[in-house]
């Protein structure tokens, strides 16, 4: 298909150039004959003007027909290449949008029913076998575990929903250091080789809706933390200045290549192919994180970290 678009575009360019220089031949072959004609008038003195400016006026009028035809040739070329252009930039936006909710609807269905067939297989196991207190407290941390995953995705599916319907915001006082605080805390139980740093305790206060400032800061540390090696380590910090309040969130895993750095904040993009990929996820957490940022009139961006793995700094201005 794509290589028969090409070709139709490329027979309607040349065929363009040809009835260009076919009309151009055209005109100078009618210009030569008026010549011939004029000079054959003045031979039989039929001829109203002299010869000289009989031939000027004929050449005026034979140079402005040729350079209309350059001229509207020029243009049609152009509008065909334009119209070309934007129409194979529309097939491929409409081929990668279709990858991506390909590449979503793979992802979604095994994070559905992955923690589902968990719980299942678990709570069967708890149900035929006798097993020891320890064993027991073990596969009820991961029926727990499970449980969570399952509640941030539908989570992250109707927020996404949400964000797409117009969002309306509670918008209230909020202490953002209390906030990354509690996301922290929260990481704990299902993540307890995850390493998470904080070093400030001051209030700093913001404008902004509670949920969605915890649904930002949950996504990128889980981020960090999915993307990261085995024991994955994570360094949060801050700055102030100009009322705004700058906060990075390090990571020590894989790191993003330049090229997809821009792409990340779009909805269900997520790197490679969702057939072979390892990490789970739905592409909704960055799209989610940008769109609640610039709701709260901030600024985010991604960059490397150079001690390996990536940098998420986001701006948000200070009440």
């Amino acid at each position: 298909m794509k290589f028969l678009s090409y070709g139709v575009m490329s027979y309607m360019l040349l065929a363009l150039i040809w009835w260009t220089v076919l009309l151009a031949k055209n005109n100078n072959e009618i210009y030569l004959k008026n010549v011939e004609l004029h000079q054959l008038k003045q031979e039989i003195n039929d001829a109203p003007l002299s010869l000289s400016e009989t031939l000027e006026k004929t050449k005026l009028h034979h140079e402005r027909i040729r350079m209309m035809i350059i001229g509207e040739g020029l243009v049609f070329g152009l509008s065909l290449v334009l119209g070309m252009w934007m129409i194979q930039n529309a097939h491929n936006k409409e081929i990668e949008q279709n990858l991506k909710q390909k590449n979503f609807l793979l992802s979604i269905t095994h994070e559905l029913k992955s923690p589902i067939a968990a719980v299942q297989l678990i709570t069967e196991t708890l149900q035929k076998r006798k097993l020891p207190e320890n064993d027991q407290a073990e596969l009820y941390h991961s029926i727990l575990s499970e449980n969570k995953r399952l509640e941030n995705l539908i989570n992250n599916l109707l927020l996404a929903s949400k964000l797409d319907a117009n969002y309306q915001y509670n918008f209230e006082i909020l202490d953002i250091n209390k906030i990354i605080h509690q996301c922290i805390d929260r990481q704990f139980i299902p993540h307890p080789n995850a390493k998470i740093s904080y070093h400030f305790s001051e209030p700093l206060f913001i404008s902004g809706d509670k949920e969605a400032i915890v649904s930002v800061f949950t996504n990128l540390i889980e981020n960090g933390i999915k993307y990261g090696p085995q024991n994955p380590e994570i360094e949060i910090s801050h700055i102030v200045s100009d009322k705004h309040i700058q906060i990075m969130v390090k990571d020590n895993g894989s790191g993003i290549p330049d090229q997809e750095k821009e792409k990340i904040f779009t909805q269900f993009y997520r790197m490679g192919n969702e057939e072979t990929r390892k990490t789970k996820g739905t592409g909704l957490g960055l799209y989610i994180t940008s769109k609640i940022v610039k709701a709260h009139r901030g600024k985010i961006k991604v960059s490397d970290n150079p001690n390996g793995g990536s940098i998420f700094t986001l701006a948000l201005p200070m009440v």
